[in-house]
């Protein structure tokens, strides 16, 4: 089975990017994508949101590896984007961050 930073890799690459373009265009530094593929960290959460909403990457495959790399489906990909958005506000609040 993959690890999470072996399927990091797969997405950046399939993308045609550099670690240092794949971490900016999620907001995230070129050492954190770095650190993730050679398994050095763990993604943080919203590492894994940005990269799910950013890059239309599919949940289900990321964690699981279950159906495809990508989301296609515009109507999954909103449908899963507010998920998402509802755990995470569900965390901020739970932690009294909002």
């Amino acid at each position: 089975m993959e690890t999470i930073g072996e399927k990091l890799k797969s997405i950046r690459k399939s993308k045609g990017m550099t670690q240092a373009e794949f971490g900016e265009s999620i907001g995230f530094s070129k050492q954190a994508v770095s650190n993730i593929e050679n398994n050095l960290s763990n993604p943080s959460i919203d590492f894994i949101n940005k990269l799910i909403v950013y890059h239309s990457v599919n949940a289900n495959w990321l964690i699981a590896s279950i159906g495809e790399m990508f989301i296609s489906n515009q109507n999954q990909l909103r449908s899963l984007k507010n998920e998402i958005m509802a755990e995470v506000e569900m965390i901020l609040n739970k932690r009294g961050i909002r």
